[in-house]
C-alpha cells in the first residue's frame, strides 16, 4: 500500500475498498511518465516558514470533452493511464522523490442523455456511498463532508484514517469529487502525514481545475 510507484508499471487503485482487506492498496503494471519535474521547496527565517512552491498549468485532452486545465505543483510527476482511446483517463500524481503521497483523478462524464450528474447534491451521494464502503476499516465512525468550492463549481471531500495498516502502507486517505464544465473529477489521496500539504494542494487544484475547448 506505500510502494513508490514504477514509471513502467501498470496501475490500479482500490478505491473502493471492495477487493480484499487493504483499502489502500496499490498494484502496478505500466503507466506513461508525460512530466517529471525538480523539487523546489524553501524556508525562510528562523520560523521555518515554508514557501508556496510554483506550479504550472497542465493540459490534459479528454476525448470529446476539450481539454482539462489543473494548476499542478511543478515538482509533482505525472502520469496518465488511459485503458482505450475514447475511454475515460486516469490522472496520477506523486512527488518527485519517494511515495509519501499519492494523487489518483478519475476524469468522468455522464450520458448524452444524463444531464446535472455532475451537480453538488449527486457528488455528495457519490461520495457518501465511497465512505459508507471504508468505514469498516477505518478509525472515523463516521464520514464528515467538507466543501470544496471552486470559481464556477461546488465540490465535496472527506478524508480517513486506516486502523490497521500494514508496514508500508499508506495510514491516511481523502476523497473528493467535483464537477468541472461537463466532467466529474472523482480524486483519491494516500497520504502518510495527516495534515499533508500534497491534499492542501490537491484541493487548490480542484478549485481552480478549468474545461476548456481544444
Amino acid at each position: 500500500m506505500g510502494e513508490e510507484v514504477d514509471p513502467d508499471a501498470v496501475f490500479h487503485l482500490f478505491i473502493l475498498g471492495s477487493h480484499g482487506r487493504c483499502w489502500m492498496k496499490i498494484e502496478r503494471k505500466g503507466i506513461t511518465l508525460i512530466l517529471a519535474v525538480s523539487l523546489m521547496v524553501t524556508f525562510v527565517g528562523p520560523n521555518i516558514a515554508v514557501v508556496a512552491e510554483p506550479k504550472t498549468i497542465g493540459k490534459y485532452p479528454i476525448p470529446d470533452h476539450g481539454v482539462l486545465e489543473l494548476n499542478v505543483p511543478t515538482s509533482w510527476k505525472t502520469k496518465i493511464h488511459k485503458p482505450q482511446e475514447n475511454m475515460p483517463p486516469t490522472i496520477i500524481f506523486s512527488p518527485a522523490k519517494g511515495n509519501d503521497f499519492q494523487v489518483t483523478m478519475m476524469v468522468l462524464w455522464g450520458k448524452k442523455e444524463e444531464l446535472g450528474f455532475n451537480r453538488p447534491e449527486k457528488i455528495e451521494i457519490l461520495l457518501e456511498k465511497d465512505g459508507q464502503k471504508l468505514l469498516s476499516k477505518t478509525v472515523e465512525t463516521k464520514i464528515v463532508f467538507k466543501e470544496i468550492k471552486g470559481v464556477n463549481h461546488t465540490g465535496y471531500y472527506f478524508s480517513v484514517t486506516d486502523k490497521n495498516p500494514e508496514p508500508g502502507e499508506y495510514r491516511y486517505m481523502t476523497r473528493a469529487g467535483i464537477g468541472v464544465g461537463n466532467l466529474l473529477l472523482h480524486v483519491t489521496v494516500l497520504h502518510r502525514v495527516k495534515e499533508s500539504g500534497a491534499v492542501k494542494d490537491t484541493l487548490s487544484m480542484l478549485r481552480e481545475a478549468k474545461q476548456t475547448a481544444k
